[in-house]
């Protein structure tokens, strides 16, 4: 267990073990306005990826409200299966261009940031609950909200992105300030090995179906050493493959650093589409 790790034992009682069992982190008393962005590197053919899919549940229904998980299928285990296939070209490129690449399974990034001990932002199971715990108590600089829209009948939807900044933060931002916008689906029914063998009817959730702004590494809204003011991101006439079923879509939305060396998300959002 890293120093970060043992400071959060000590600090919030997140990460504590009763014989094996691990508890998950609780807000208290950190109690900020701060969502978390897990973006959970997964694949198909990975084994032993459904044990790191259940924890990330597991952990967001212990702080309801407060994770959001991004299943992205990209990697060595990702593959198609008779045609079953959930890696996305933006997946794809996240995974082995700007986050990547991963060299372990199961594995996650937590709001791209490179913690105390790690060289790069993508982390072990064993540690995801203490990097979320840590991440609970740092105040966000600004706030978002989501607005989407859907039209049943051509199948297109548009997303509206607010951030304002926090009452707080009167400063200049000291990177270039980025905003993405993904398109996540849950219960999707596939296939997915898993320790017991394939499972042909693996309900799969918060799969990555595509990156909605410009840049799969985010668009630059406001560039570095400029002050934080109000802003807004429209994706209009976004169109629904066919196949995607918008009643288990979200749109997620996050601001975030954009250099070579900080990556760190500062705050995410999320709601269904439709």
């Amino acid at each position: 267990m890293n120093k970060i790790a043992r400071l959060l034992t000590l600090a919030i009682g997140g990460f504590m073990t009763l014989g094996c069992e691990e508890i998950p982190p609780e807000i208290t008393p950190c109690q900020t306005s701060r969502v978390v962005l897990v973006e959970e590197f997964t694949g198909i053919d990975c084994v032993n990826c459904p044990a790191g899919s259940v924890k990330l549940e597991t952990l967001s229904s212990q702080n309801s409200g407060k994770i959001i998980v991004v299943g992205i299928h990209a990697g060595y285990f990702a593959t198609n299966h008779n045609g079953f296939d959930l890696r996305c070209p933006d997946g794809e490129n996240l995974e082995s261009l700007y986050l990547g690449p991963v060299s372990g399974y199961p594995a996650a990034s937590i709001n791209r940031k490179v913690f105390e001990g790690e060289s790069n932002v993508i982390a072990d199971l064993t540690e995801w609950a203490g990097y979320i715990a840590a991440e609970f108590c740092d105040r966000p600089i600004a706030e978002l909200s989501l607005t989407n829209t859907y039209d049943a009948g051509t199948r297109k939807a548009s997303v509206t992105i607010d951030i304002t900044p926090s009452s707080f933060f009167r400063g200049a931002v000291e990177e270039d300030l980025a905003v993405t916008i993904m398109l996540t689906e849950s219960n999707i029914i596939g296939y997915q090995k898993t320790p017991s063998g394939p499972d042909p009817i693996y309900v799969h959730k918060h799969v990555l179906r595509d990156v909605l702004t410009d840049s799969y590494t985010g668009d630059i809204l406001i560039p570095k050493g400029n002050a934080l003011t109000a802003q807004q991101k429209v994706i209009a006439d976004y169109s629904i493959p066919a196949g995607w079923n918008p009643d288990n879509c979200h749109a997620i939305a996050f601001i975030h650093y954009k250099s070579d060396d900080n990556k760190e998300i500062i705050q995410a959002v999320e709601a269904p589409i439709n």
